[in-house]
């Protein structure tokens, strides 16, 4: 993909296509179930007719009847399936659309993770309304949101880690149809299993298969039961001893009735819990490219060949315990073949072999959830690129960085640079000139370089570092703590983990806003005196031009960069770019003349 108007015109013709399909597939089904209710009415009616004239005649019509109708039955569910998935394939595309307009309402926006003393997801909006969170997330389960919230919470700092998730989702890219069918069956089965339903599910207890007496009985009775019927149907025994035997397997059965119905509903607690994760696992069993270490996961996962053929193995043992609903089946096959029992064994067998593995099976989903949403954000992004993590010695050199959720028409992109330490960057500029945004910018492509995601920049090469913020501190009026102390005590964390010899990345926005201009200017001199001590880097942005002049004693360690504005007649212009050294110009006096506030 070449520009956005290509990427528009790629998601609207598959939009289109499966608009179409589903109007299709609609249409199909609407004739599908006139045609069912017609075979239906003919049915009836000509038997009724021909019930006075021939009897075989009437049975024949009622079977070719039963059979057409049972074939359009079959037919309507297949059409009604892939109208389904047609419906939920468009609803992708159109989100997608929406997305590359900046609006990612459609998905979560990880509001729950929100958290205000967090070191720096609050102050970067990594969640929330029109957060990174919510434009990266195209997780298709709980497991795999929570697992992407994680990942941003807390950051990967290895360089070799970051680059197997890299790697990985690089593989992702352009398997548009695999991203999206997960997403499509997340919209159809809607139903998601909790963390504590995998760990109950994974922890069960066995009863019939760890007994060495269940594992003979059973066959013991069953086959005695049905040698006592063929001997007593040719009258070697009298028949009395194949009722007790018949009888005793229905005491057995009544006996561990309890047992059987509590099995039978964990088998259907597994397979409605199970049946999003079997779409999921077929769909990832067709890919052909995979990465190695979720091919690995899936092959821990089961000891069959699929995931999905243990799950389809499952199903199958839930409709067996379905047959015990029907009272002629039930009838014969708990007399002559002890049924429940049988199939408590199977049950339990499927457990023993599969339960242990069923959280992996989950954090396989999880794992895939979270490289699709990195891989579908740089397929939506195409000039972004994947930074270059490294081992050696600290750096974060970008070219052309701009902030992820500006529109990328709009969005003017600045360097990054730095390099010795202790390194601090002090940033200068008017009101609006942009330095909030391009400590932003830094921070979170930092952020997402550092959960092996692309970053907005023609390029970008860093050595993974701890990152801590000082940008939006609140106050707190429900613990008596002022607006200043609350940045103080921001302030005293970051001092308090450099003291315990961390390599920190610090941003800071306006330091000391709550206090006097003489105050602030002393105490952010001193702080930044401090971090000299630490392994540390940063950038603060301050409207305390004086404290640029803190470069001509440390010219090894601080630099200066400044957001400038112009004046055209009455007009303010802004250009968004950075300059070297101390901003000289200022606005908050004529933007206040220019809105009548003073004169």
């Amino acid at each position: 993909m070449q520009n956005i108007n290509e990427l528009k015109n790629f998601y609207s013709l598959r939009a289109d296509k499966y608009k179409s399909e589903t109007e299709t597939f609609t249409q199909k089904l609407k004739t599908t179930n006139i045609i069912r209710g017609i075979v239906f009415i003919s049915t009836v009616t000509l038997a009724i007719i021909l019930a006075n004239f021939s009897l075989c005649a009437m049975f024949a019509v009622i079977i070719i009847g039963l059979v057409v109708f049972g074939r359009i039955v079959v037919l309507s569910a297949k059409y009604q399936k892939i109208k389904e998935y047609n419906s939920a394939m468009f609803i992708v595309n159109q989100n997608e659309l929406k997305s590359l307009d900046n609006d990612n309402s459609a998905f979560d926006d990880g509001k729950e993770f929100i958290n205000s003393n967090h070191n720096f997801s609050y102050d970067l909006d990594i969640f929330g309304k029109n957060s990174i969170f919510q434009k990266v997330n195209r997780c298709s389960t709980k497991g795999g949101y929570k697992l992407l919230a994680n990942k941003f919470q807390n950051q990967l700092l290895d360089a070799n880690e970051i680059l197997k998730y890299q790697n990985s989702a690089k593989i992702f890219e352009n398997e548009v149809d695999i991203r999206q069918n997960f997403l499509a069956c997340s919209i159809i089965n809607k139903d998601d299993i909790s963390e504590e339903d995998i760990n109950n599910i994974s922890n069960e207890k066995l009863f019939f298969s760890k007994s060495k007496i269940w594992k003979i009985l059973p066959y013991f009775i069953i086959t005695l039961t049905i040698t006592s019927v063929i001997l007593s149907c040719f009258d070697i025994i009298h028949y009395i001893w194949a009722i007790i035997l018949y009888c005793t397997q229905f005491f057995i059965i009544i006996s561990n009735n309890k047992i059987t119905n509590e099995l039978a509903s964990k088998v259907d607690k597994k397979v409605s819990a199970f049946n999003k994760e079997y779409e999921l696992f077929l769909i990832l069993e067709k890919c052909e490219n995979i990465p190695q270490y979720i091919h690995d996961l899936m092959k821990q996962s089961s000891q069959s060949n699929k995931v999905s053929d243990a799950i389809l193995q499952l199903k199958k043992i839930s409709k067996l315990y379905e047959y015990r609903g029907n009272l002629a089946f039930a009838i014969f096959a708990e007399g002559f073949a002890l049924y429940d029992i049988l199939v408590n064994i199977k049950f339990e067998k499927w457990q023993k072999q599969y339960c242990k593995n069923i959280k992996s099976w989950f954090e396989t989903i999880s794992e895939c959830d979270v490289l699709f949403s990195l891989a579908n954000l740089k397929f939506n992004n195409p000039d972004w690129t994947y930074p270059t993590p490294s081992n050696q010695e600290f750096c974060l050199i970008a070219k052309n960085a701009g902030h992820p959720l500006i529109n990328s028409q709009k969005c003017i992109k600045n360097p990054i640079t730095f390099s010795n330490c202790p390194y601090l960057l002090i940033i200068t500029g008017a009101n609006m000139a942009g330095k909030s945004t391009y400590l932003r910018t830094i921070g979170t492509n930092i952020v997402l370089a550092q959960i092996g995601a692309p970053v907005c920049a023609q390029m970008f090469e860093w050595k993974p570092v701890k990152l801590m913020t000082s940008i939006r501190t609140s106050d707190s009026v429900q613990d008596s703590e002022s607006y200043f102390f609350a940045e103080l005590k921001r302030l005293q964390t970051i001092v308090n983990q450099l003291e315990n010899g961390e390599t920190i990345f610090v941003i800071v926005d306006e330091m000391l806003r709550g206090t006097n201009s003489k105050d602030k200017h002393d105490g952010s001199e001193k702080f930044l005196k401090k971090l000299m001590k630490y392994n540390c880097y940063g950038v603060f942005a301050t409207h305390d031009i004086d404290i640029g002049e803190m470069k001509s004693d440390y010219p090894q360690n601080i630099d200066t960069k400044c957001f400038e504005i112009s004046f055209q007649g009455d007009n303010l212009l802004f250009d968004y770019t950075l300059k070297d050294g101390i901003s000289k110009n200022l606005n908050a006096s004529f933007l206040m003349n220019k809105m009548g506030i003073i004169d």
